[in-house]
């Protein structure tokens, strides 16, 4: 299984629906959310070539799900249905919840 940094992915779904409260801020979480695409572009290109190892490359389709909530939370964004757009953030973030480690287990 993949390992993120959970913490570092909350603070950013944090940050995105903070900046969705401010109207003047709405070119800002576009970019970020597009950033958080790219991340998860590049991601699935990586194990779809097989330069990962492990039970890494088998995660592609796992990848393709969260890519989906992102781009359904931009799209939603962009048509200025902050609301739902912070609905679908919570739902990626949730999904990575479920589905990933921490990069940094708590071992104790």
């Amino acid at each position: 299984m993949l390992m993120i940094d959970k913490k570092e992915v909350r603070e950013t779904i944090a940050a995105i629906k903070e900046k969705l409260a401010s109207p003047s801020k709405k070119a800002d979480c576009i970019a970020d959310i597009e950033k958080m695409i790219g991340i998860k572009q590049s991601h699935v290109w990586r194990a779809d070539l097989g330069s990962c190892y492990g039970n890494v490359c088998n995660i592609s389709s796992q990848i393709e799900i969260e890519i989906g909530i992102l781009n359904e939370a931009l799209d939603t964004v962009r048509e200025g249905d902050n609301s739902k757009a912070a609905s679908l953030l919570e739902s990626f973030l949730a999904f990575v919840e479920e589905h990933y480690d921490n990069e940094h287990p708590n071992y104790w």
